[in-house]
């Protein structure tokens, strides 16, 4: 079946987060909830896999801080499994290296962790669309 411009499919998420932080999981998924999106956690890369390959969320917020989940070739295999998919990844100020990184990934968007903080309903209003 072929995926439209629709969104994910029906009882899906509309984003997920790839993330350990359970602090900044909570601030993201609750920001979302009060604008009317669902977006789950994944914690590990198995978990991202399965769930992105299930579910084709419109967006993907990635925790740069996550470790080998979101490393590079995560994050390209990710993306070669859902093309439609969009991805924003944010991390510390300091760390060029990832930031550099995940756009070299192919992530649309790549921030600084205050600024995705500061832009953060912006940001999912952007990603995963009107509220829901």
């Amino acid at each position: 079946m072929a995926e439209t411009d629709a969104g994910p499919p029906p009882g899906g998420p509309d984003g997920l987060l790839l993330s350990k932080d359970l602090i900044f999981t909570s601030k993201i998924t609750g920001t979302a909830r009060e604008l009317g999106h669902r977006v789950l956690v994944a914690g590990t890369e198995e978990l991202a896999r399965s769930m992105i390959e299930q579910w084709r969320p419109r967006g993907v917020f990635v925790d740069l801080s996550a470790g080998e989940m979101v490393r590079p070739e995560a994050l390209m295999a990710y993306r070669a499994i859902a093309p439609e998919t969009r991805f924003v990844a944010f991390g510390s100020h300091v760390d060029a290296k990832a930031l550099g990184d995940a756009w070299d990934a192919g992530c649309e968007e790549v921030l600084p962790r205050s600024r995705f903080t500061a832009e953060l309903p912006e940001l999912i209003r952007r990603l995963l669309g009107p509220e829901g």
